[in-house]
């Protein structure tokens, strides 16, 4: 049974988050709060994080670039994302970003909510209240397929790497 919508506000540093690969992940909204609408994160992290390449099952996820550069992969484009800079992808098709900068700061858009995400974040992820770990974990990518596969979605491959020439 889906759960009405409710009225929420979170300022700026207020909501889970976990450390993820490297990238700090902040569950601005989720389906238990917006109806299973959407989930919403906040995604900031160093220069060159990237998430694996993935395929969602059943989720569509949305990217807004709120600060920085962030570069896009979606199906076979590579698109260079600035602060105000939206994309989308289905359901079915391969995607993932990479943080070029220091200051970026990504929102994802993922609908509908409590589909898969939330779970797969903190099942992935350590949780904090938004210092970096002490002594961040090395993934293990064979561990990451099987937990994201629990969760509706494929890791295809690492994530895309900075050509030299950005470093």
């Amino acid at each position: 049974m889906t759960v009405p919508a409710r009225a929420l506000w979170r300022g700026p540093a207020e909501g889970e988050a976990v450390w993820l690969l490297g990238g700090l992940y902040r569950y601005r909204a989720v389906g238990d709060e917006t109806a299973d609408a959407y989930s919403l994160f906040e995604v900031s992290g160093p220069s060159g994080f990237a998430s694996p390449v993935h395929v969602h099952g059943h989720e569509t996820e949305g990217f807004y670039v709120v600060e920085g550069e962030v570069t896009l992969f979606i199906g076979d484009r590579e698109l260079a994302g600035i602060p105000g800079s939206f994309a989308l992808a289905p359901a079915n098709l391969p995607h993932t970003f990479r943080l070029d900068s220091p200051d970026a700061k990504l929102l994802l858009l993922i609908t509908p909510g409590n589909a898969g995400h939330e779970a797969l974040f903190r099942e992935m992820g350590q949780p904090t209240e938004g210092s970096m770990p002490s002594s961040p974990a090395v993934p293990d990518f064979a561990v990451l397929a099987e937990i994201a596969a629990r969760h509706g979605t494929t890791i295809l491959g690492p994530p895309p790497a900075q050509a030299s020439a950005d470093r």
